[in-house]
């Protein structure tokens, strides 16, 4: 997947209304993905990101701390402060952003990454309803 492909789907699935919007967004929720993960599974997902994205989440401190669903939207949100993008919305970001890493990762590397969070966040993996081969 390509950068603008992936931007693409974030602005269609989190309803935003620019390509700048998506790209602040996006950032945000892999930034907040790279702090919950380790140094190496923050690696493997970033090699299947496009290269602009994959410097986001490679990033991040690394923590790996065990964030549930309502932690995690929250550190989006926090990393929404100040760009322009409403942070009130980090819910619908997280979602859309989720669907094209989702999109954009192998079977085997999603499960892979999900392993590392905490089962609360697996359902933002799961049921995308993006097409992946429309991407």
């Amino acid at each position: 997947m390509q950068e603008d492909e992936f931007y693409n789907l974030v602005q269609e699935t989190s309803h935003l209304d620019t390509i700048d919007r998506a790209q602040v967004a996006s950032e945000a929720v892999l930034e907040s993905l790279g702090e919950a993960l380790t140094g190496g599974e923050a690696e493997d997902v970033a090699s299947q990101l496009p290269p602009e994205l994959a410097g986001v989440i490679e990033d991040a401190d690394h923590d790996g701390a065990g964030y549930d669903r309502g932690e995690f939207v929250e550190r989006v949100g926090e990393h929404l402060r100040g760009t322009g993008v409403e942070p009130d919305d980090a819910e619908q970001y997280t979602d859309g952003v989720t669907d094209a890493i989702a999109v954009a990762l192998t079977e085997g590397e999603l499960e892979d990454l999900k392993a590392q969070l905490d089962d609360d966040l697996h359902p933002l993996f799961e049921d995308v309803t993006v097409d992946q081969e429309s991407v």
